[in-house]
């Protein structure tokens, strides 16, 4: 935090052409991200970093704190980092090393947190914002630096009345910690920039970011100034913890209100720490600075300096992916897919190389289409991620291929996706004859049984003659309903819609 501060009043006066505030006011906005590392093991012993196991099942020794364990720095969690600073188009720093930052409480067993204060592995870098992210300009928010540091525990209250529990599992888990500068001026701004940043850091492997579940927390730092003044003249105001893309938006436009109406009326704005209601809309005392801890840091004494040599450095660029924005440009030359399409498949970790697989020789709008709309709704229902899904591509591409020469309805193939999901290992063509399928293309026995359905439902009829046309939905799903999903859904579409032209004719 303090590294934030050094730059608000250190850099120069800039202006962009919004601003979040109103009636002559703007508002200055840094960031802090707190996002966990995909490392197997912690940043500072062997134990595993699932956090989220049976509680304190997942602790080694030096988790716990327990006198005479030693650190040990996991190179996983360095190569992470040097990933994401890379990804950013920032510098690796040939050393780094780690401090001890001193503070009490239940959360942290050391009485201090390693983290990287003064001598960062990576500074610089960039995400660029525009049109693309739905602004009506293009700016960059500048990187300060990123770091690696140790999470901490887990607290857990109201279990036992008066006691508060501790959970180490998260104790050690690796973090890197990304501070930009304090170029952002809007809550939308600073809601687009963490997307963003989502996007890229899944996007390498390097966290899944989910804020949802704590993988990524961010702090936000607010302050207020008269328009046409040094815009880092405001006092700073720090909100904690902010969870989702919606409560950054709410809690940045709630602050700058609350600030302005303060000025307005002639107060002044104390420097801080606030958390956010989400309830009620506004922010909240936490800590005065008054009352803010001196952290007292200090080098640490078990950790040698981190040296990176210029070869290691470009090994870990020539591993990175192809970055998102010339993925973007390159699905949409390629495959004149929709932005939708090549947002989604962005966002979940090795979606892009799962289309492309498929892709290959298919038809890359209906693979994307089954791959965003059918997979991805699985994949929502289960709360699971396509990594973590049994789903093979060899699976999916039999299936689509297998709809694209009629051997199986739409309905059939969504039922095979679904079993292939739940774990199921045979092939296509080997659950087709398992369940006897065939595809109806008999016309005139689809028409029989399409006007037995008309004949069955006059009601539904009447009122589709009458302008109703919901009704044609009723009826098509119910013949559906009657061929067993057998006969192809265009089929029973043109039958039914037949029949109804000839029963208005009469």
């Amino acid at each position: 935090m303090r590294q934030l501060e050094k730059l608000l009043r250190r850099l120069p006066a800039r202006g962009f052409g919004y601003s979040t505030a109103s009636g002559g006011w703007r508002s200055t906005v840094g960031l802090e991200l707190h996002v966990q590392l995909l490392a197997k093991q912690k940043l500072f012993s062997a134990a595993s970093a699932k956090w989220n196991d049976g509680p304190n099942t997942n602790v080694y020794m030096v988790d716990a704190s327990i006198p005479g364990s030693l650190p040990r720095l996991n190179p996983h969690c360095v190569q992470l980092a040097a990933r994401a600073i890379l990804g950013l188009k920032g510098q690796v720093q040939p050393v780094s090393s780690f401090d001890r930052k001193h503070y009490f409480y239940l959360d942290q067993p050391l009485g201090y947190q390693i983290t990287q204060q003064f001598f960062p592995i990576g500074k610089g870098g960039f995400i660029e914002l525009g049109q693309a992210e739905g602004l009506g300009y293009s700016k960059k928010v500048h990187i300060h630096q990123l770091q690696l540091e140790q999470d901490t525990a887990k607290s857990i209250h109201d279990v036992y009345p008066g006691h508060v529990l501790a959970d180490l599992n998260r104790a050690g888990v690796g973090l890197i910690e990304i501070v930009t500068r304090p170029d952002i001026e809007t809550a939308e701004e600073a809601a687009q920039f963490v997307r963003k940043m989502q996007v890229l850091l899944r996007h390498i492997g390097v966290s899944n970011c989910n804020m949802e579940d704590g993988s990524m927390r961010c702090d936000v730092n607010v302050s207020v100034y008269r328009d046409g003044n040094d815009r880092l003249s405001g006092t700073r105001c720090e909100l904690k913890n902010l969870n989702s893309l919606k409560v950054i938006r709410s809690a940045i436009d709630a602050e700058v209100s609350r600030q302005v109406g303060l000025l307005t009326a002639g107060k002044e704005v104390e420097q801080e720490t606030r958390g956010f209601d989400a309830r009620s809309g506004t922010t909240f005392l936490t800590r005065s600075k008054e009352a803010a801890p001196d952290y007292r840091y200090m080098p640490d004494p078990d950790i040698p300096e981190v040296h990176i040599s210029r070869n290691w450095v470009e090994e870990v660029q020539r591993t990175l992916p192809e970055l998102p924005e010339m993925t973007r440009e390159r699905l949409k030359k390629q495959y004149n897919l929709t932005k939708e399409d090549i947002e989604t498949m962005i966002n979940e970790p090795g979606c892009v190389s799962f289309f492309e697989q498929l892709a290959t020789t298919r038809d890359p709008k209906r693979v994307a289409s089954w791959v965003t709309s059918e997979v991805f709704g699985q994949l929502s229902y289960r709360a699971q991620r396509l990594a973590d899904s049994p789903l093979t591509v060899a699976q999916l591409g039999e299936l689509l291929d297998s709809l694209a020469n009629n051997a199986i309805t739409s309905a059939q193939a969504k039922q095979l996706l679904i079993e292939f999901m739940d774990g199921e290992t045979r092939s296509t063509a080997e659950l087709i004859k398992a369940y006897g399928w065939k595809v109806l293309d008999d016309d005139s026995l689809i028409r029989q049984i399409a006007k037995d359905i008309l004949d069955k439902h006059p009601k539904e009829v009447s009122g589709y003659l009458k302008g109703q046309a919901r009704r044609l939905n009723f009826l098509i799903g119910k013949t559906m309903q009657a061929t067993k999903g057998q006969a192809r859904p265009q089929d029973v579409s043109r039958i039914v819609k037949e029949l109804l032209e000839s029963a208005s004719a009469d």
